[in-house]
């Protein structure tokens, strides 16, 4: 026990030495057959759970991109104005044989910026990184904002050399008295790659597509163009607020400002049956079901569809269909007017994702880190394990109710204060119109039903909304949408992620899903794009006339987007 006692106590330990020990330890349970040795290798995983909780101090965080593995020769280049990136545009059109492309906070998967794969002989590849160039304009008579493409929505915590709070956007908006009406989940991204890879939040009555009006952006040939909704033709200003860097280099977007606000919500955990208003009973929505009318229980498609009448104006719900489990997680919330001067002021009560330690969801966000680990038991065939996997589940989401009233900025990206570094998990995200609502909630059930622990995991899948959009190439073009958004452990001793979505994909390719660009993506995604986006050749022409030397296409888009080498 001192020995384990003193291990903790040494500052120098890393995240990954503690990941290291459960990960040894979890693959000696299915090594051995002997259930006295797999008992006994459980509380040891146990004893040092416990015992890691008291330990833990806080890491200095990491930029992702010290992660990137670059080609040899290749360095990221920092752009401080318009014309560095202007000029390294016009270098690699005059050039002929290099690839530009541009890094921003590490959210989109690696292989959508870094996928060198086609990058041989005299080709090249220059990475820009816009972190330094960032600031944002006030336009106070039009109620519009004018930011530079490299300024973060709310501060990185992994860019602790250029991301402040004091210089994100959304701060400094709301300190102007404005507001935003929708964010995604998370608000560290910048600007630029938040809406080039089509990103939204979870409502159906909000879109932060609706509050982009200008985009300032360089083509491959290093020519500007000023793009409005209000243009005549405004063909290029629909292809471009979503294009994955493959029209050009966006460098400002204008937004059209509301009045901030606070939201306030609430977060209840319950069993999915029985039905029950009461949360301590059951379930307040009806999941797989038609409702409940004389208890006044929507069931999925009615309480996302209705959202104002259940105070759910933003909202997300988590499904953890494991044996032992079978919970649901619902968030929801509504904005409210901030008071005036004469007016009592609101207080502010946070969202919390994880438990508070010493100031911090830190320690807590480490323990569930390692406890993931742990969970891949439920892949054993012994039931004993898998009570143990439910329990662990079942402790960090007990039956309850969490309050939370917050600035708008703070509340929506609820997920902000997880650590990538600590908590490193991976998507695929999945859209549908939502007219097909419940269809997609069965198919689920019956995936979960039929692949058992394998499908199901030792995660949980997101169920939540996106509000239609005008852009050509959003997941969401033209309709609202149902979005599943099925989660990864990238720490998972066993299997890989892509085998994990794998199951999804195949299992709703007859529902003809979109996908979430800066996710994960079915290798055969180009093979069906054309019917998926009605739009897609006119965007495509749009890029051919942008970029026709192809400065920033990879191959990694050349296959997902079905683009043709040139002759």
């Amino acid at each position: 026990m001192d020995k384990i006692l003193g291990f903790f106590k040494h500052q120098d330990k890393k995240p990954e030495d503690h990941h290291a020990y459960i990960k040894d330890h979890v693959f000696k349970i299915h090594e051995t057959n002997d259930n006295k040795e797999k008992l006994k290798i459980l509380k040891k995983i146990r004893r040092y759970l416990e015992l890691f909780k008291d330990e833990w101090t806080t890491p200095r965080p990491v930029k992702k991109r010290m992660h990137i593995t670059l080609p040899s020769q290749t360095k990221i280049e920092y752009p401080t104005d318009e014309a560095e990136i202007q000029r390294t545009i016009k270098e690699a059109y005059e050039d002929g044989n290099t690839i530009v492309r541009v890094i921003g906070s590490g959210h989109s998967v690696p292989e959508a910026i870094l996928d060198v794969s086609d990058i041989s002989g005299k080709k090249k590849i220059r990475f820009l990184c816009l972190e330094k160039y960032h600031g944002v304009e006030i336009d106070y008579k039009n109620h519009t904002a004018t930011v530079k493409a490299g300024t973060h929505l709310n501060q990185d915590p992994e860019d602790i050399e250029n991301s402040t709070l004091q210089n994100s956007f959304n701060y400094i908006i709301d300190q102007a008295g404005y507001a935003l009406p929708d964010l995604g989940g998370i608000a560290h991204q910048t600007v630029g790659g938040f809406i080039s890879t089509g990103s939204a939040g979870g409502s159906i009555i909000h879109n932060v597509h609706d509050s982009i009006i200008k985009l300032r952006i360089i083509d491959g040939k290093g020519d500007i163009y000023d793009l409005s909704i209000d243009d005549e033709d405004n063909s290029k200003f629909l292809a471009a607020g979503v294009s994955l860097g493959l029209l050009g280099i966006i460098t400002k977007v204008t937004f059209k400002l509301m009045k901030n606000y606070y939201i306030t919500g609430n977060q209840i955990i319950a069993p999915i049956t029985p039905l029950s208003n009461d949360f301590k009973v059951g379930c307040p929505i009806d999941l797989l079901g038609d409702g409940d009318k004389e208890q006044k229980i929507p069931n999925i498609y009615e309480f996302f569809t209705n959202s104002k009448e259940y105070e759910a104006d933003y909202a997300r719900i988590f499904w953890w269909p494991q044996e032992g489990v079978n919970r649901l997680t619902i968030w929801r919330a509504k904005p409210i007017p901030i008071p005036s001067i004469d007016e009592k002021s609101l207080s502010i009560k946070p969202y919390n994702e994880f438990p508070v330690f010493a100031g911090s969801e830190i320690p807590a966000q480490l323990v569930a880190s390692l406890v993931m680990i742990a969970l891949n038991l439920f892949s054993s065939e012994n039931r004993f394990y898998k009570r143990i996997a439910a329990y662990l589940i079942n402790l960090f989401n007990p039956i309850g109710i969490q309050e939370f009233q917050d600035k708008w900025y703070n509340g929506l990206p609820m997920d902000d204060k997880v650590s990538d570094t600590i908590f490193p998990a991976t998507f695929s995200e999945l859209l549908f119109p939502i007219e097909k609502t419940n269809d997609i909630v069965h198919t689920l059930n019956n995936l979960y039903k039929t692949g058992g622990e394998k499908v199901i995991g030792n995660f949980t899948t997101e169920l939540y909304t996106t509000k239609k959009s005008h852009f050509w190439l959003s997941q969401s073009y033209n309709t609202d949408s149902i979005r599943i958004d099925i989660q990864y452990f990238q720490k998972n001793p066993i299997g890989t992620s892509r085998e994990f979505f794998q199951q999804y994909w195949d299992a709703f390719y007859p529902h003809n899903f979109r996908c979430h660009w800066g996710k994960h993506i079915p290798e055969e995604y180009g093979k069906r794009i054309r019917s998926l986006y009605e739009k897609y050749d006119d965007w495509m022409k749009v890029r051919e006339e942008m970029d026709p030397k192809q400065i920033f296409v990879i191959a990694y888009w050349r296959n997902h987007l079905d683009i043709k080498p040139l002759k």
